[in-house]
């Protein structure tokens, strides 16, 4: 059997390698195929089941693609007020001033083109009147506006289309009204409510939602960087190590129970109280699961423990990774597309960690065996996944394994089973005796956490991914020092690797310039990229409730390229052109900044010079433009590196177009940068002739309420056969130059990924 359930990995690992979402008739084929290879095997001596196998986990893989894309949003749906009536299938999230609510929209045979499972965003909901916040489990009558579930497609910032897809999510959008229709909260909803009302002056209390329901909407953005850079991260999602956790408690209590009502061993035996105790956990184990509001993580990590105690409940004698094996194919069966969320590779590396420490190193013996045994395995799991933080999170906290042998057992024995009681006195009203409980059971964190927020500053804890190794070298690093052969030649081949990785590093860097554009959906920046410097130009948008692109796409861009800026620039005052100085400032202190609201000008006649590239500004000459606080006073820059040349011209409109022509402004450009994200106003036709470009770049948002670009600038620029590529239909542009010869990609667009990075509506 487990030789037929890898091949089906193989197949449905392989239907994740296809370019495209396959057709309902090629779907078909592959189920005859199937159906052919299983009766060949049955009737014949071919031995054809195996290809059956593996045809069978293309269709599951393929299919479920197939019906995924089915159901999202229709493009006569886009850009458009769409009335729906949804019923919360998850607690409100809630985060500065906004409204985050996911639910599934009910159908109306009027309507057979709306999406199934939405999540929505309600911005200032108390914009016309104080508005009750819904509850999970009611139904809502929203007016809404749809938008397939994509976003933003750059280096560095995560590929938020796939956690969507992962998580069922058929379509986002914002709200722009609402009212209660029916129902009454659920039960769930209930009791996160009393667990609310018993922690809300605890300074700890979105680390105890967190522990108890699985919500982690109350933890603020200083307690979430101190659990990530101490590497406690994983202690706030509920995952296998909870439930095992309360499974075991529940056991303990429960023979505990079964000892004291059958004193006799023999009766015990007889009545075979063991062997039918485990599955009363069952429901408990389900219960914290449902509490957990069945998350993903929470599902797979109870599917596992489930496969993995069936096994032990039934005498199946296989060995650990044929149970592994089994758990996996049944959360991929229950969960198709696992494999696209981070959680599914960190929960199967765990379990897979623990195989490994056993069979790699004999088992500790004697008195401190056991506190032993712990710290070998927290300090393998570090080593383990520092290559997985460095490129998942930005960074490794180097003393994670210490900080995990103190506070994973102080989690495990005291505070998770007192805020489980805690929470059980809450859900029954007693909510003084709630609040008490709690107080003793976050002590130990309360009193630790000064410490821990003092851990998480030091510069040596946290190692920002830019000054490590990218993680290919750090993954052979590892593999060298966990490779079953002697001490010298474990050394040996470390040495080998750190003095290839030196003499890497020692090259210089190839005589060439990157210009990249990035998707930042209605707003611009963009980066300059020589010898690992930065020259921005422009910040993205950000909001009044919370970040905005820079930290979201900006930031971990430059982490990401291992990036250090020094010059930017911000073209006008406009929130989508300057929203995220105050962060970048933030982030990087030393950058001298021009234009806008940072205090030197950006005015016709300023010119310099950065690391072989010269910089001029065109526009605007008149001193009374000074800030840049209008879309005609925007600051056009000419960027120069040899014989190619880039022209951002900001939000300029088709007067201050005229105005650079009669200045006999030098504009001709290798590449134009759009005027004004291709608005109406903008991008006259004498004007693009004289840039004359060999290629033009467009920066705008999905689905953009302004309808950007307009119809009449596209034609235009097709008229004039010069190339357009549009961060919206595709994500991140980057152009790579010699001063000569160049050329321009998207690397994260569609056609150039696989079949869960489509966009099947891109206009």
């Amino acid at each position: 059997m487990d030789r037929w359930l890898c091949v089906f990995l193989a197949g449905y690992g392989l239907s994740f390698a296809f370019h495209h979402v396959a057709s309902l008739s090629q779907l078909v084929i592959f189920a005859l195929l199937a159906v052919v290879c299983v009766a060949l095997s049955t009737r014949t001596h071919l031995r054809t089941a195996l290809l059956g196998a593996l045809l069978c986990g293309i269709l599951w893989g393929a299919g479920n693609a197939y019906f995924a894309f089915t159901t999202q949003v229709r493009p006569e749906t886009q850009a458009a007020d769409v009335e729906i009536t949804l019923t919360l299938t998850t607690v409100v999230s809630r985060a500065n001033g906004a409204w985050r609510i996911t639910g599934k929209i009910h159908r109306d045979p009027s309507q057979p083109e709306l999406p199934a499972q939405v999540r929505l965003h309600w911005y200032d909901p108390h914009a016309i009147a104080p508005q009750r916040m819904p509850l999970q489990g009611e139904q809502w009558r929203f007016v809404v506006r749809l938008r397939p579930p994509q976003g933003t497609r750059n280096q560095g910032s995560g590929a938020y289309h796939r956690y969507l897809l992962s998580a069922g999510i058929d379509a986002i959008g914002t709200i722009r009204s609402g009212h209660f229709v029916a129902g009454q909260a659920s039960l769930r909803q209930h009791f996160v409510t009393q667990l609310q009302r018993a922690t809300i002056n605890h300074p700890l209390a979105g680390v105890a939602q967190a522990l108890v329901v699985g919500e982690r909407q109350q933890l603020s953005a200083s307690q979430w960087q101190v659990v990530q850079r101490t590497g406690l991260a994983h202690l706030l999602a509920i995952s296998g190590m909870h439930l095992t956790l309360v499974v075991g408690f529940m056991l303990a209590v429960g023979w505990s129970l079964a000892v004291l009502s059958v004193r006799q061993r023999s009766r015990r035996e007889r009545h075979n109280v063991w062997r039918w105790l485990p599955w009363l956990m069952l429901p408990v184990a389900l219960l914290y699961a449902w509490l957990a509001g069945f998350a993903i993580a929470t599902v797979r990590a109870l599917v596992m423990l489930l496969v993995i105690g069936l096994h032990k409940q039934l005498g199946w004698r296989v060995s650990p990774m044929r149970v592994l094996l089994r758990a996996v194919v049944v959360v991929v069966c229950l969960d198709p597309f696992a494999p696209l969320s981070l959680g599914f590779w960190l929960s199967v590396g765990a379990v897979a960690t623990i195989l490994l420490m056993h069979w790699r190193w004999r088992r500790y013996h004697g008195k401190w065996a056991l506190l032993r045994e712990w710290w070998r395995f927290e300090w393998l799991m570090a080593l383990l996944f520092v290559p997985v933080m460095a490129a998942a999170f930005g960074g490794v906290p180097t003393a994670a394994a210490l900080t995990n042998l103190v506070v994973v057992p102080l989690i495990s024995f005291w505070v998770l089973p007192g805020c489980l009681l805690a929470f059980a006195a809450a859900s029954l009203g007693g909510l003084a005796v709630a609040e008490l409980l709690f107080d003793v059971a976050l002590s130990p964190l309360t009193l630790l956490w000064p410490l821990l927020s003092w851990l998480a500053e030091l510069p040596w804890q946290w190692l920002p991914a830019e000054d490590l190794p990218s993680w290919p070298w750090l993954a052979v690093l590892v593999g060298m020092f966990l490779a079953p052969v002697r001490h010298f030649w474990r050394a040996v081949g470390a040495a080998v690797v750190v003095l290839s990785y030196l003499v890497h590093s020692a090259v210089p860097p190839r005589a060439q310039l990157l210009f990249h554009v990035l998707d930042v959906e209605q707003g611009a920046a963009l980066v300059v990229e020589r010898q690992g410097h930065a020259l921005l130009i422009d910040t993205g948008v950000a909001w009044e409730q919370g970040r905005g692109m820079a930290d979201r796409v900006i930031i971990p861009f430059l982490q990401a390229r291992r990036l250090q800026p020094e010059v930017a620039f911000v073209t006008h005052t406009d929130r989508d052109h300057q929203g995220g100085v105050a962060s970048l400032q933030r982030a990087y202190p030393h950058v001298r900044w021009w234009g806008g609201e940072t205090g030197a000008p950006c005015l016709a006649g300023q010119y310099g010079y950065w690391r072989g590239v010269s910089w001029q500004v065109l526009h605007p000459r008149d001193a009374q433009a000074r800030g840049n606080r209008s879309n005609n006073h925007s600051c056009v820059i000419l960027i120069r590196y040899g014989q190619f040349q880039v022209l951002v011209t900001g939000d300029i409109e088709t007067a201050a177009e005229r105005r650079l022509l009669a200045e006999l402004a030098p504009v001709a450009a290798t590449v134009l940068v759009v005027p004004h994200h291709g608005s109406k106003s903008s991008s006259e036709g004498y004007f693009i002739r004289h840039v004359q470009p060999s290629l033009a770049v467009l920066m705008r948002g999905r689905h953009n309420s302004y309808r950007h670009p307009h119809p009449d600038v596209t034609a235009r620029y097709q008229k004039l056969r010069i190339p357009l590529l549009d961060t919206a239909q595709g994500g991140q542009i980057s152009i790579a130059t010699d001063g000569r010869q160049w050329h321009a990609a998207q690397p994260f667009a569609a056609e150039n990924g696989f079949w869960f990075d489509a966009d099947p509506y891109k206009k």
